[in-house]
């Protein structure tokens, strides 16, 4: 599977999320999704077998939130640096 961040995906609620962020969390790839039509909507998956799960563990979901960050901070980075060349 090879979802990037700006990506689009829609679940199995036809829903459409945009991927905010992904990381790699003791060997798993997980995403930050956002709803489109419904912004307030956040939901972090994994991968699994090529289909994302909805993570509903509060511990990893609490350690994925700084790691999430860093990624799109990182990203949000190389964009200004790009923009200011």
């Amino acid at each position: 599977m090879s979802i990037d961040i700006k990506d689009i995906v829609t679940l199995d609620d036809d829903n459409e999320y945009v991927v905010a962020s992904k990381t790699i969390y003791n060997d798993r790839m997980y995403y930050y999704l956002v709803d489109i039509n419904k912004p307030e909507n956040l939901m972090f998956c994994y991968e699994d077998n090529g289909e994302l799960v909805e993570s509903n563990n509060k511990e990893v979901n609490t350690e994925l939130l700084p790691l999430f960050y860093n990624v799109s901070k990182n990203i949000l980075q190389e964009l200004s640096n790009n923009n200011n060349n």
